[in-house]
């Protein structure tokens, strides 16, 4: 497989939020738990039932099932 690497920026609050479920959950790196986060997304969309939703739907679904700040506010 060939690595290719991904930059963005973030918020300050969204370093924030980073850095502490970083802490939380004990990852050594930024890009393990970003990747690890990207991973469990994919296998979440790639579902029959999410697969086919739209965008908003898509959304919505994600609020649903996450425990944290909804989606949304941090768009």
């Amino acid at each position: 497989m060939r690595l290719k690497s991904i930059t963005f920026r973030c918020s300050a609050p969204q370093v924030s939020r980073l850095e502490e479920a970083m802490r939380t959950r004990s990852t050594e790196t930024r890009t393990a738990f970003i990747s690890a986060a990207l991973e469990e997304f994919l296998n979440f969309a790639e579902q029959a039932d999410v697969a086919k939703l739209d965008l908003f739907s898509l959304v919505e679904q994600v609020d649903a099932v996450g425990c944290g700040t909804p989606f949304r506010s941090q768009a």
